[in-house]
């Protein structure tokens, strides 16, 4: 059997270039962080710009040699599959804005629906359920059989609606914290962290947006407008997740969430730890 052509149109080699220097920049600069903060918390964002950047370099050969399979199924579940990890940056460091912002008296479900104790248990779990669907139907998407293709983009769209239903909430609570903190009352004298809420919020609507898009292109299936228009790829995936990760590159938790991680001294992480464990108990 011949191989065959594994986009549905031309691919433009020069856009694949582009995002993957775009990507590759920005993952450098988040492992550099990564490892002058350590900031362990941070290590999904790190996987998900990496996954990014790999992602994309395979798109870029893939682009200049399209009957090539192995490219092709890795720069698509690269792609597909990295935002989720993304997402899952944002619940953590979100738990511990409330945790660094909130006084204690106000860490209860009555204001902030979820607490920081249970935020992250809660959201990681769907994140990595909805990871392992996607991935799943990721696989059987990049199949050659037409039942499994649509088989892979049923499952694949599971995925995506327990991604979107969950995220969704997420930017709910988010958003909301962001206006009822606002009340003096409520946080903290110290609000250098309203900039890094206020850039998860903006990282977390950009993926948002970017699942609704990827639940319509599966919805449309193989001869799709979305996925026989290569534009649409690149306007509503590619451009708009960059921005996701790069706005951290210059926005790192680790600058405004003080003693949330090592490069502080010992006794300092033991104070915040103490306190942070005591709420957690309490709350």
């Amino acid at each position: 059997m011949s191989p065959m052509k594994q986009y549905p149109y031309d691919p433009s080699k020069a856009a694949a270039i582009v995002f993957a220097v775009l990507y590759g920049i920005s993952a450098m600069v988040t492992i550099i962080e990564y490892f002058w903060w350590r900031c362990w918390y941070w290590l999904p964002m790190v996987v998900a710009s990496l996954m990014e950047a790999t992602g994309y370099i395979s798109r870029s050969y893939s682009a200049y040699h399209e009957y090539d399979e192995g490219s092709f199924d890795a720069q698509y579940l690269l792609v597909f599959l990295a935002p989720t990890v993304m997402a899952a940056a944002c619940y953590m460091s979100m738990s511990r804005i409330i945790m660094h912002a909130c006084r204690p008296e106000y860490i209860n479900m009555r204001t902030l629906w979820v607490t920081p104790r249970f935020m992250t248990p809660i959201f990681v779990t769907c994140d990595i359920l909805a990871l392992v669907i996607q991935l799943i139907g990721g696989v059987c998407a990049i199949s050659k059989t037409p039942s499994t293709i649509r088989l892979g983009y049923n499952i694949a769209k599971a995925g995506l609606i327990v991604q979107i239903v969950s995220f969704g909430f997420f930017i709910i609570i988010s958003i909301r914290f962001h206006f009822i903190s606002r009340n003096s009352a409520i946080v903290r004298s110290e609000t250098s962290w309203r900039q890094l809420l206020l850039c998860i919020n903006v990282s977390c609507i950009l993926i948002f947006a970017r699942s609704v898009y990827r639940l319509v292109e599966f919805g449309q299936g193989d001869h799709g407008y979305l996925n026989l228009h290569e534009w649409n790829y690149y306007v509503f995936e590619a451009a708009i997740i960059v921005p996701a990760v790069a706005i951290f590159n210059v926005v790192h938790p680790a600058k405004y969430l003080m003693n949330t991680h090592w490069k502080h001294s010992k006794s300092a992480r033991s104070a915040v730890s103490e306190e942070e464990l005591t709420l957690e108990q309490r709350f």
